[in-house]
């Protein structure tokens, strides 16, 4: 049971939203504080809505209790003349009653509004009516002058409410627009933090997506070793998964043909040195005298294994490309220089050839693998001087700039067209200008170079040399911590 526990809590912890649910959660935290604004924002509206529904209700009723307090007092004032002229008793006793009414009126109109405003403008109309009242009804003053002060206060609580609805009307209209206000604030205060959300999701996917090409980018360089651990959803964790199998099953097919090309190569050298000996052994006529004719066919079949050599040493070259790219060493470039010299010595006397230096490098050793810049600057050099004439040169310049190595290897001979410029890194192209060359190559050499340069994480350019020829660029990064600065 406890095993059982243990196991679901790890897949609980292993759990990975796939892309979709991570969408909807970064959608929901964009919009979560919106919905909360919104929620805020109409009930509080609402509230400032039953606020002006009740200042409207009770200024209607407030005005029309008022109104009818006017008219009451008009109608006191109409019978309390006409009774200084009857003398009737009933209508003294209808009188003492409308006077009581007007002030029960005030008396209802206080309830209706009792604001510290209201009350004391009610209890000023209430005074004025009860010493009206004691004149004219206890005193049995007739003096038509008493009712003045009754009808100027009147008039002026008649405006006063007018001014009282409208200054509360108003104020309530301003707190509505502050409130639409706060609320526009909070939604532009609030569209970064959603841009901030919804940026960070395409971040957080596009960081992913990132890795994945950086990984993918490695295993097309030939990186076997590099250890892929994808973080993130579901679906990029499953990728990376698949990646990891592609990786293994392509360092296995990397392996095999390693394999199988070192030991082709390895296989043909036997034969061909047998074949070598035999042609030597006949060419020096020691199993007997050879004719003109034989001479020539030997001759044809000495230069035949003479490339056949050059494209089994090429393709071991070719082969060892990945394992030189990891063997990094402090190259010393006044030594390499002299054996490049050295290997081409009898190539260069035989044809009145030459090679021209231009080292312009610091007096340091460089971080960078020998083999591999060994193999480039010797395929680049002898494919130069297998498409220049007799005496012709070849210009090598090297120079170190912003912690890269510049190379440019130039020569004079019949230069690449440009239409097939993008076909002689191919591997095995002849080029047309082949044709008119005595000495064939493998086809390999001008592949093995771009290969070399790819693995260094470098760039191959090629430009048309003045007046004639061709001119390889090549530019690699200097491990700076390894070599110079």
């Amino acid at each position: 049971m406890p095993a059982a526990m243990a196991e679901k809590y790890k897949a609980i912890l292993n759990w990975r939203p796939n892309l979709i649910s991570q969408f909807v959660m970064s959608m929901l935290l964009s919009l979560l504080p919106l919905s909360l604004v919104v929620i805020v924002f109409l009930n509080a509206l609402n509230k400032q809505l039953a606020v002006t529904q009740q200042i409207v209700s009770n200024n209607y009723q407030v005005t029309k209790s008022f109104n009818i307090l006017k008219q009451e007092l008009n109608s006191l004032e109409r019978a309390t003349r006409q009774n200084w002229v009857l003398k009737s008793e009933s209508l003294d006793t209808l009188i003492v009653d409308k006077w009581q009414a007007s002030l029960q009126s005030i008396e209802d109109l206080t309830r209706i509004a009792p604001s510290k405003s209201h009350t004391a403008q009610w209890q000023r109309l209430m005074n004025t009516l009860q010493l009206a009242r004691t004149q004219l009804v206890e005193q049995k003053q007739q003096q038509v002058a008493l009712f003045l002060p009754i009808s100027d206060l009147l008039a002026e609580l008649t405006l006063w409410l007018r001014d009282k609805s409208e200054t509360q009307i108003t104020n309530n209209q301003k707190e509505i627009a502050q409130l639409q206000t706060s609320f526009i604030n909070w939604l532009v205060a609030l569209i970064p933090l959603t841009l901030l959300v919804g940026g960070g999701f395409l971040w957080r996917i596009s960081g992913r997506l990132k890795s994945l090409t950086k990984i993918i980018g490695k295993l097309g360089q030939g990186d076997w070793q590099q250890k892929i651990a994808v973080q993130g959803s579901a679906e990029l964790v499953e990728l990376g998964n698949k990646l990891q199998w592609v990786q293994a099953q392509l360092h296995i097919l990397e392996q095999q043909k390693d394999t199988f090309l070192r030991h082709v190569t390895h296989e043909l050298k036997t034969p061909l040195a047998s074949m070598v000996e035999g042609t030597d052994l006949l060419s020096d006529e020691i199993v007997g005298p050879i004719t003109k004719e034989q001479r020539a066919v030997l001759e044809l079949i000495s230069q035949s294994m003479v490339r056949l050599r050059t494209m089994i040493d090429s393709l071991l070259s070719y082969n060892a490309i990945r394992t030189s790219k990891d063997s990094v060493s402090e190259v010393e470039f006044n030594h390499l220089i002299n054996k490049i010299n050295s290997h081409f010595e009898h190539r260069l006397t035989a044809r009145e050839q030459t090679l021209i230096w231009h080292n312009n490098l610091p007096n340091k050793a460089l971080a960078l693998p020998g083999e591999l810049i060994e193999m480039i600057l010797v395929q680049l050099i002898s494919n130069g001087l297998k498409f220049s004439q007799h005496g012709q040169a070849v210009s090598i310049a090297l120079t170190f700039e912003h912690s890269k190595l510049k190379m440019a290897i130039s020569d004079e001979g019949c230069g690449i067209k440009e239409h097939e410029k993008a076909h002689v890194f191919s591997a095995f192209y002849q080029g047309k200008h082949s044709k008119n060359v005595t000495l064939q190559g493998s086809g390999l050499g001008l592949t093995i170079v771009k290969e070399s340069v790819e693995q260094l994480n470098g760039q191959l350019l090629i430009e048309q040399n003045e007046p004639q020829g061709c001119r390889f660029l090549i530019t690699l990064p200097i491990i700076t911590n390894q070599g110079v600065n």
